[in-house]
């Protein structure tokens, strides 16, 4: 609530505005009351849907017969909504995150393009396979997951007949997290390929510019719900890139022209280089970057705010280093993959 500020000339004046004030005060208090409320009324019902569908797995899971069913929008949400919840290590920091991806079949949908409560739990219970199986299999420490984006199938897509499962994937970062605030002088890194500092100090070389600009990104709540379990569903993936890719090598990444930058070429790093050079980007171009990121990303205005797909609002966002070299020339640069993402806190019952 903003407050208001007045000019009092005297003490006369002073006290025929008080009692409006007063009012005016507990008008806006009445107002943030119905908000809040209506936030908790949001948050109750969204846990209540993952309590009653994991009632109802277990049920079925148990051997209990169902003849039940739901529309295919119905089961794709209670399956992304309980599924983040129950295996979403969102709250805690990342490293070296990477993007992974698994596939479920659909099921069988009947005349009315329904779903079976037995084939949506059928369908839940593969979820849960699937990712058990990739992490038993990964072998490099990379043993979080967080962040799941479930897309139903579209007709003409790689995915075929079956559902997409998109995530993250990495390591606990140990490094303090969140880095705070702009950067400052001897913030230098070389680009990528975690090089670290731009002194060749190599008992540093732990990170890169892309790792330290992603370190600015990444989710933390707000003062209002720091402390309180927050869940997220509707999440979706997106690539962006800020220069034309004639040759198209990274085709599932947007292109983005900023039109408005106050500093800088680009919005992410880019530069073409002869030989063996790293790039050295200085704690002034980081901060370049940093100031595009929150002007189209983090800010509610912002060009790139809201996911073109689900319409949910920016997440975080994952700052990646790419290279690709013809001859002696190479291009070093900068991609970001954004996590679009629906929020909401409430705790455990």
């Amino acid at each position: 609530m903003k407050k208001r500020l007045f000019t009092i000339a005297t003490l006369f004046v002073a006290v025929a505005i008080s009692v409006a004030v007063v009012s005016c005060q507990k008008d806006n208090e009445t107002e943030e009351n119905v908000v809040a409320k209506s936030v908790n009324n949001e948050s109750k019902e969204l846990l209540n849907r993952i309590y009653a569908f994991q009632e109802l797995r277990d049920n079925i899971n148990a051997g209990e017969k169902s003849d039940g069913s739901m529309s295919l929008q119905e089961m794709r949400d209670n399956i992304d909504l309980t599924f983040n919840y129950e295996h979403s290590q969102h709250a805690t920091p990342f490293a070296n995150a990477t993007l992974d991806t698994f596939y479920v079949a659909m099921p069988t949908l009947d005349a009315n393009g329904n779903v079976t409560e037995a084939d949506a739990i059928a369908t839940y219970n593969a979820f849960e396979t699937n990712l058990e199986k990739l992490m038993a299999s990964v072998d490099d420490d990379m043993n979080l997951a967080k962040n799941f984006s479930i897309k139903l199938p579209e007709a003409g897509t790689k995915s075929g007949n079956d559902i997409e499962v998109v995530f993250t994937l990495g390591t606990r970062d140990v490094v303090p997290y969140p880095s705070s605030g702009p950067f400052v002088k001897g913030d230098d890194y070389y680009w990528g390929k975690m090089l670290g500092r731009c002194d060749h100090d190599s008992t540093v070389r732990i990170t890169d510019a892309a790792v330290e600009l992603t370190r600015k990104f990444k989710f933390t709540p707000d003062a209002e719900h720091e402390g309180i379990l927050s869940y997220i569903y509707d999440v979706e993936y997106v690539g962006y890139k800020s220069y034309e890719d004639p040759n198209d090598l990274f085709p599932k990444y947007i292109y983005y022209n900023d039109t408005t930058l106050t500093c800088g070429h680009r919005w992410l790093f880019y530069e073409c280089v002869y030989g063996d050079e790293e790039p050295c980007i200085t704690f002034d171009e980081m901060n370049c970057y940093w100031q595009s990121n929150n002007e189209l990303l983090v800010s509610t205005n912002g060009a790139l705010h809201w996911g073109p797909y689900s319409g949910s609002p920016y997440y975080e966002c994952t700052i990646e280093w790419k290279e690709y070299c013809y001859g002696r020339f190479c291009y070093k640069l900068h991609d970001c993959v954004v996590t679009y993402a629906k929020i909401f806190y409430g705790n455990h019952e």
